[in-house]
């Protein structure tokens, strides 16, 4: 959660050239909803992981949630999410424990506890998450595939999907193919689409606009180039390419 940030607003310029406001904004792999928390009019966000969404839901709700994660905490989250059961939590705390109780806001992966003496990483994670609380109010969140959306009719379609051949995502799941046919429908009915990735084919999609961003922290970090495509015959305003 929370990858697109340092670039969000460079891509929103993109999009917002494409886009008027009478037009709906569909973000069908919202995550950390770091870019469509600064867009406008009639937004619609969703995924298929259902405690992302309850707990987007449950926040937009203010339902109470817990800051003090302990270690036993997550791990009885992490039983009824491996259980898909909800003997300790509902499907918001699960969600919630989830996603700020784990290194890296990777879901369920090792507990993150308060792993240095001077830092919280639960209550920074809980904290920059209730951030973007104001700017979500009006979104409309789904429980819902990418591909089983009843789109809009000329809505604007933001894909931030698993990038292909890196190790930082579980991909093995994602049919490439598929979402890449699926694109390039959408675009052809007269929805216009955009795609985050690092690559896609160039016989079938265009990149706009790029640019280099860290990724990682300390000796770990290295320079990857994010990109942004459309399917090869849509126009946009504008093409550049930035390094």
């Amino acid at each position: 959660m929370g990858s697109k940030n340092k670039i969000s607003m460079q891509i929103k310029e993109f999009i917002d050239l494409n886009r008027d406001m009478s037009q709906a904004y569909y973000e069908p792999m919202c995550g950390g909803c770091n870019m469509i928390d600064k867009m406008k009019g009639k937004r619609f966000a969703s995924d298929n992981n259902k405690y992302l969404i309850a707990m987007w839901q449950g926040l937009q709700s203010d339902l109470d949630r817990p800051y003090d994660i302990s270690k036993e905490m997550h791990d009885n989250a992490k039983s009824d999410f491996k259980n898909s059961s909800n003997v300790f939590y509902s499907d918001f705390l699960i969600g919630w424990i989830g996603f700020v109780a784990s290194f890296n806001g990777m879901f369920f992966s090792s507990y993150t506890g308060n792993t240095s003496a001077d830092r919280d990483y639960i209550k920074e994670a809980s904290k920059n998450i209730e951030l973007q609380l104001n700017l979500l109010k009006d979104v409309i969140f789904l429980h819902i595939d990418y591909s089983e959306i009843n789109y809009i009719d000329r809505s604007v379609i933001y894909f931030d999907i698993p990038y292909r051949d890196t190790s930082s995502y579980k991909t093995g799941d994602f049919d490439y193919e598929k979402f890449y046919s699926f694109a390039e429908l959408k675009s052809k009915e007269g929805q216009k689409v955009f795609i985050s990735e690092y690559w896609m084919p160039e016989d079938r999609f265009t990149k706009i606009w790029s640019k280099s961003v860290q990724v990682g922290v300390s000796l770990k970090s290295s320079k990857r180039i994010e990109s942004l495509f459309i399917p090869k015959g849509q126009k946009t305003l504008q093409q550049q390419t930035s390094f």
